[in-house]
């Protein structure tokens, strides 16, 4: 299970504002396993959903599959609890995002064949809050 980072700089960030047609520049291939999902548009990605893609790939997979994250958490979000008035400074930290971009290459996964990882993953992009597609290496 992941979670949130040990170590930061900052404890408090400004929220990313994401532009409708940014494009990534890092993670544009599939470079360790076989296949992949690569992000279609721009998005939030949180702990929640890399939490949800894991189970999901141990239920079905158990020990057969090889799985690697291209995404890490780097963005606090900070929010005040309910029934708070204005004022005293920025709430607590609730959560960990990361931006996703277009383009960006989310999950590897290796060790088995298309046909039997097809499956899997698309219910884990159901899971994910953007649109993806399945890639292969180009070798």
């Amino acid at each position: 299970m992941k979670e949130f980072p040990k170590t930061f700089k900052y404890g408090r960030v400004f929220r990313i504002k994401l532009k409708k047609f940014e494009k990534t520049k890092s993670f544009l291939n599939v470079n360790f396993f076989e296949y992949g999902l690569k992000a279609l548009e721009n998005g939030k990605i949180t702990v929640k959903h890399l939490n949800a893609i894991t189970r999901l790939l141990k239920k079905l997979y158990k020990k057969n599959i090889l799985v690697k994250y291209n995404v890490s958490l780097l963005t606090p979000v900070t929010k005040k609890p309910l029934e708070v008035r204005m004022g005293k400074g920025k709430g607590e930290r609730d959560h960990w995002e990361y931006s996703l971009k277009k383009g960006c290459i989310i999950v590897e996964m290796g060790n088995l064949k298309l046909s039997e990882l097809r499956y899997g993953l698309r219910l884990v992009s159901d899971k994910l809050p953007v649109l993806t597609k399945i890639v292969k290496t180009t070798y």
